[in-house]
This record gives C-alpha cells, structure tokens and sequence, in this order.
C-alpha cells in the first residue's frame, strides 16, 4: 500500500502526516473522505498519522514536504489479523468458559463471551500499539 501525504509538523524525531491522495491498494478509506487508513497506527483521537523517526536517509523531513508511505501488504495483513483474531478468539473462549462455569446457563455464556471479547480488544491494541505496522517513507521525487 502506498499513500501520498504532506508533512505538518516535525517535533522531536515525531512527524505528523496528512494524507493528500487515495492510497494505492488501500482499503477506500481515503476515497471515502475518512483520511488515511494508516491513521490507526497513530492513536485514540487523533486524525493525523504521527509516526516515529521516519526520516529517509541522511535527508530530514520539513513542513511542507511531500512524502510517500508504503507499508507491504504482509504488514498489513499481521495487523489485521492482531487486530481481529483476539477477539475472536476471546469471543469463543469466553462463551465456552461461561457454559462451562455454569453449564446450561446461556446468561453465563453470553457474559463470558462479552468479557473475552473486551479481553481480546484490549489485547489486540495493545498489541498492535507495541508492535505496529513496519513502513517505508521516502520524500516525494525520489527513488
């Protein structure tokens, strides 16, 4: 996947991003006016992806520059699958440890269910905040 975006600011070996065109291979989110999928890896509230030293080289990165984002799709697909087989996974388990808990109870079955679906959620993000998606970003015009 790749994605265009224009640098906003550079602080403190942070960058924030904008995305400016629909990504390549994306999900739609761009072309749905929702921004840059990507965007996830930034954080709860925000709606500018911020990333991490991603300077390309030796070349630092200005407000204003032009910058492409390419994150592979085996990356992509890691973070999809943290991001929802936990909770499935929880979901499943959950229901089959309230039934066995309290065996014929579907009241117990449908709390377990709930509980290790919030488990799964809260696991999964954390997951993915600790180990996010590995990407690319090189300045706009270069090879």
């Amino acid at each position: 996947m790749q994605a265009q975006a224009r640098v906003l600011a550079v602080r403190d070996g942070r960058v924030q991003l904008e995305c400016e065109s629909t990504a390549t291979g994306a999900c739609g989110a761009c072309a749905g006016g929702r921004g840059c999928a990507l965007r996830w890896v930034a954080g709860r509230g925000n709606t500018l992806l911020e990333l991490t030293d991603p300077a390309p080289g030796d070349q630092p990165l200005r407000a204003g520059d032009g910058v492409t984002l390419e994150v592979d799709d085996g990356e992509l697909l890691r973070a999809a699958a943290l991001a929802y087989v936990p909770p499935l996974v929880g979901l499943l388990a959950g229901s089959g440890l309230g039934v066995a808990w309290v065996p014929g109870s579907e009241s117990a079955a449908m709390a377990g269910a709930v509980v290790g679906l919030a488990a799964g959620w809260v696991g999964a993000r954390a997951w993915l905040r600790r180990f996010p998606p590995r990407y690319r970003v090189r300045v706009a015009g270069q090879a």
